[in-house]
């Protein structure tokens, strides 16, 4: 069984108020004024013109970063896009499945690929380290990334003491993960929106 501290045990979900990221930059209250505006001065020809730009816009936000970008966030987390997924992004709050392996130093200390079943937890729930949390939530589903976790992300300037299995972490280590968001309850329904596929 890991360590608490190393792979806590998911717990019923906090409260959260779960955010949701528009498909466009262009909001539907954008949307249909500017829509109607093109109608009246140029016609349907305009209204069409219109609605095939503002799908593509939306379509473009749907696709992650590309498969060998590498970023470093402000908070100092790096990430490394191994496979780019096509499905939503988790919402705070969401429960989702995961499978990541944990190492530090090269030596591997947790390793969910090798499990029955995935990792749940519900993000921002803080029962994950606060740099994958924060990876999983700018994920897609079915992205794959390395992670190199600073320590203010991971185990602090304490680090968290040998178990049977772990190895000891000392204040101040950088953590490597590899993580891959697998799904989460609804996931699968708004894929298929994406793709058309629902009526």
């Amino acid at each position: 069984m890991p360590t608490p501290a190393l792979r806590p045990t998911p717990c019923s979900a906090r409260a959260a108020v779960a955010s949701s990221s528009p498909l466009s930059s262009l909001s539907m209250q954008d949307a249909m004024p500017r829509r109607a505006a093109f109608s009246q001065a140029a016609g349907v020809a305009a209204a069409s013109w219109f609605a095939a730009t503002t799908g593509a816009s939306a379509a473009k936000s749907n696709v992650g970063p590309a498969v060998g970008t590498t970023e470093t966030t402000e908070s100092g987390l790096q990430y490394t896009v191994l496979s780019q997924g096509k499905g939503p992004k988790p919402r705070v709050g969401d429960l989702v499945a995961i499978r990541f392996t944990a190492s530090f130093n090269g030596r591997e200390f947790d390793n969910t690929f090798k499990t029955a079943n995935s990792y749940y937890y519900r993000v921002g729930s803080e029962n994950v380290i606060a740099g994958l949390d924060q990876a999983v939530q700018m994920m897609r589903v079915g992205d794959k990334w390395d992670l190199k976790i600073p320590a203010s992300l991971a185990f602090g300037e304490k680090g968290i003491k040998a178990s049977p299995g772990k190895p000891k972490i000392p204040g101040g280590a950088e953590i490597d993960y590899t993580v891959f968001l697998e799904t989460f309850p609804g996931a699968e329904d708004e894929i298929l929106d994406i793709n058309g596929e629902q009526e």
